[in-house]
């Protein structure tokens, strides 16, 4: 037996409205669903129920998948992940600030003596 077959389809792809659709965009789409024949008469009614319900509509706003998202990733041009990375330059000017910061002045008596009624 073909496990699809007890499969509930989402309520908004059968009466295929958006998770905005008003109630009144609803019941016009469920007397579209009922002429298309698309889904059985149960299942329309079933899914125009769920989405008048407020609770149920929320489950089935849960239960959506995102699709969109992923169909439009799936049109993205991704031939640039193919490319090798390219190179970082460094500028030159911070070669040798370590050093330059070691040769700076060197810190006042005044300064450590705060620093140590800070972090002692």
């Amino acid at each position: 037996m073909n496990n699809l077959t007890n499969i509930t389809p989402n309520p908004y792809d059968v009466l295929e409205v958006s998770p905005l659709a008003s109630t009144a965009e609803i019941t016009k789409a469920f007397a579209m669903a009922m002429k298309k024949k698309k889904y059985n008469p149960k299942q329309i009614a079933e899914a125009r129920k769920q989405l008048m319900d407020s609770q149920q509509r929320l489950i089935a706003d849960y239960l959506r998948p995102n699709l969109p998202l992923i169909q439009r990733f799936k049109k993205e041009d991704l031939s640039k992940l193919n490319e090798p990375i390219p190179a970082i330059k460094l500028l030159s000017d911070f070669d040798g600030l370590d050093k330059a910061y070691q040769e700076s002045e060197s810190i006042s008596a005044e300064d450590k003596k705060l620093g140590l009624e800070l972090f002692s």
